[in-house]
Order: C-alpha cells, then sequence, then structure tokens
C-alpha cells in the first residue's frame, strides 16, 4: 500500500513539475540575454536589437502576466500555416500580424550557454525542449523546411508531416 502511494505521489509529481532542468554556463559569453528584451504589450516581448515582437509563450499557452499557462501544442507545417492565420483573425494579443519566424530569426533567440533549453526563460518562461517550425523551406527537398530544436538550440531539417511547436513573431 505504502508502495502504490508513493508511486502514485510521484506520478502526480511528475505531471506538475516542469519539463525541464536547464543548465547555464555562466563563464560563457551570454548570445540572447534577457538584457536584450523587453516587455511589451500583454503575452508579448521585444526584441530590441533584431526589432522583432515575440510571443512569449508557445502556442496553445497562455500568458498569465508571469509565466505561461496551459498545454503547448504541436501541429504538422501545414497546420501550422493555417493556425498562424485564423491565430490573426481572432487577433491574438491584439495583432494581426504574426507570423512564423525565419530559421534565423528563431535561431537568434537561442542562448547557447543555456541546454535544456536553450534559451533564456525569463524572456519566453516555458521553453520546451522540443523542435519549433520555421517558416524557411528547404530548397530542393520538399516537403521539408527547418525547424528550431531548443534542447541544444541548433537548426535541422524537419519533414513537414512532422509535429512540432509554434512559436510566433511579428515586425514590430
Amino acid at each position: 500500500m505504502l508502495l502504490r502511494g508513493l508511486f502514485f505521489f510521484l506520478l502526480i509529481g511528475g505531471l506538475v513539475m516542469p519539463a525541464y532542468a536547464q543548465k547555464c554556463d555562466a563563464s560563457k559569453t551570454a548570445t540572447a540575454p534577457f538584457s536584450r528584451f523587453s516587455d511589451a504589450a500583454s503575452a508579448t516581448i521585444i526584441d530590441n536589437k533584431n526589432r522583432n515582437i515575440w510571443l512569449r509563450c508557445p502556442v496553445g499557452m497562455s500568458w498569465d502576466g508571469s509565466s505561461c499557462a496551459g498545454i503547448s501544442l504541436k501541429y504538422t507545417w501545414a497546420e501550422a500555416v493555417v493556425t498562424v492565420e485564423e491565430l490573426n483573425e481572432k487577433k491574438l494579443a491584439g495583432r494581426t500580424d504574426w507570423r512564423l519566424p525565419t530559421v534565423d530569426e528563431l535561431a537568434s533567440v537561442v542562448e547557447l550557454r543555456c541546454f535544456k533549453p536553450a534559451i533564456d526563460l525569463k524572456a519566453f518562461p516555458y521553453s520546451p525542449e522540443s523542435g519549433f517550425w520555421t517558416d524557411t523551406a528547404v530548397d530542393g527537398v520538399q516537403p521539408r523546411a527547418w525547424v528550431v530544436h531548443f534542447l541544444h538550440g541548433r537548426p535541422y531539417v524537419a519533414n513537414k508531416s512532422q509535429t512540432w511547436r509554434l512559436r510566433l513573431i511579428a515586425d514590430k
């Protein structure tokens, strides 16, 4: 009985604990430090270096004023494109110009001194160790597009039928 209770406690505890245990090397120079960002309207953050606005939470989650709540959803690339259009129609965070970032834009928020996930968690408080779609298709290879994986922060080519998360961007 005690073992079953302990198992249940660990199972429930595992469901509410964060899915990541980020590790950062403070001896390395920051590539995307929090100081480069500033709060914008609700749910968004401004990248002052690249002059873009990002949703702080992955699509499917909502900003509660200090963190992300809900469930981060996964989409095929085609579903991602449709989802962005739908979110623009709904004026997500008061905007109608959200889009998938280019591979270079998404890679620009990677924090290379960190791992699991490779991103500043003050700027983007919920960033699972997962891939995020970009709008950058792979030339000559169909149906493929670039994904940036935030376990380690590296971009790689993915089949558009795979499901990955979305982090949306808009121009400032």
